[in-house]
């Protein structure tokens, strides 16, 4: 194999792929990235065995078809301390593919490197995207989704289905849904189009795989094609086709938590409103991490104490209907939801100072947060 390859876009190549390449294991090909030349591009992948990207790079120009593995955190590091417009990489035609471990040589104007390869026959397969997909959807729209509901998934949760986002597609329509327990985020869009059955398609992504796919949109304009398979899912955009194992379990039945019963509600600009909570939650300490809310018709004092730091009130006025109510929220799960939205003005649904509150924005958002204790 011979490539002569533009370092930019391979640099960006790697580094996308690279996200995906194991840092400890106990299988040294698991630390490598596949590079296979063919069809006037170079497709490099790589694996965990829990999520596998192909990553395609046409800015190259081929001399010889072929393939290896090189390890790919040294031919990451040579390409991005390389001063080159372009490198050239070259392995002999039967190194790294049979017996025994062969060499790389990666050459620029005034630097050449030798790098020891694996067998390429010794790395895991990792799917391409093939057939139709079950639907597509605009790449911004995609983004938009996962900012929108990323943040609110667990980290590390015994229960597995919390350590995913659930993705739901049905008659043309797309939601994301993350909780944590204690908070829960569902943002609805379009698709461009779609080749499901009645019941649509329903799957539990892992957070990884929803951070990689937030990372191969380049183009917000480019659509992105998925297929939903029985425990895996396939994302494919024009550059690259990421593949994931599905978290395994049941994700709750998050549209019993979705206060219904609601019959206080605040009406507010979202950036004052994310403007007074972080003021108020400046003298906040982990012990008391907590901002009471005191709403009524005159509008909303926010307050904080902590024996520690002091105490902070601030006066915001907001549209209100309803009875009066004191609650307590984390300030921290209010402003991480104020941050993604992308309406100028929220709303907050309330009940009773011990039940969720409900914040929206638009007709495609949707956040439930429990209140906290403040005693």
């Amino acid at each position: 194999m011979k490539v002569i390859c533009n370092r930019g876009a391979l640099l960006e190549a790697l580094t996308v792929t690279g996200n995906v390449v194991a840092a400890r294991t106990p299988k040294p090909v698991l630390q490598c990235v596949k590079l296979t030349a063919s069809d006037d591009r170079l497709t490099i992948a790589a694996t965990d065995l829990e999520v596998a990207i192909r990553y395609s790079d046409n800015q190259v120009q081929i001399e010889q078809g072929g393939e290896a593995l090189l390890p790919a955190d040294k031919l990451r590091d040579i390409v991005r301390e390389s001063v080159d417009d372009t490198l050239s990489i070259e392995v002999g035609k039967d190194e790294g593919a049979g017996g025994g471990a062969g060499t790389a040589s990666i050459r620029g104007q005034d630097a050449h490197f030798k790098i020891f390869t694996q067998r390429a026959s010794d790395f895991p397969p990792v799917p391409d995207f093939e057939g139709e997909a079950d639907f597509e959807v605009n790449g911004g729209q995609l983004k938009q989704l996962v900012g929108q509901t990323l943040f609110a998934a667990a980290r590390e949760s015994t229960r597995y289905a919390f350590n995913g986002v659930l993705l739901s597609a049905k008659a043309k329509k797309i939601s994301l849904v993350s909780t944590d327990g204690r908070r829960l985020a569902m943002a609805k869009g379009d698709l461009i189009s779609d080749k499901l059955s009645k019941e649509g398609a329903k799957a539990i992504v892992p957070t990884k795989a929803l951070v990689l796919m937030d990372k191969l949109i380049d183009d917000p304009e480019e659509s992105v094609s998925v297929q939903v398979r029985e425990n895996q899912v396939i994302f494919h955009t024009p550059s690259a086709t990421l593949t994931s194992n599905l978290v395994e379990g049941q994700f709750p039945p998050y549209e019993d938590v979705v206060p219904k019963d609601t019959d206080k509600k605040m009406t507010a600009s979202t950036a004052d409103f994310l403007s007074a909570i972080r003021r108020a939650a400046l003298l906040t300490t982990e012990e008391s991490k907590g901002v009471r809310m005191h709403f009524s018709k005159k509008g909303l004092v926010l307050t904080s104490r902590s024996p520690e730091s002091g105490e902070a009130t601030v006066n915001f006025p907001c549209k209100f209907e309803g009875s009066d109510v004191e609650i307590g929220f984390n300030p921290t799960f209010l402003t991480d939801a104020l941050r993604v939205v992308d309406s100028d003005e929220i709303s907050l649904e309330m009940t009773a100072p011990n039940r969720p509150g409900l914040l929206k924005a638009g007709a495609n958002f949707l956040y439930v947060i429990m209140p906290v204790n403040l005693q």
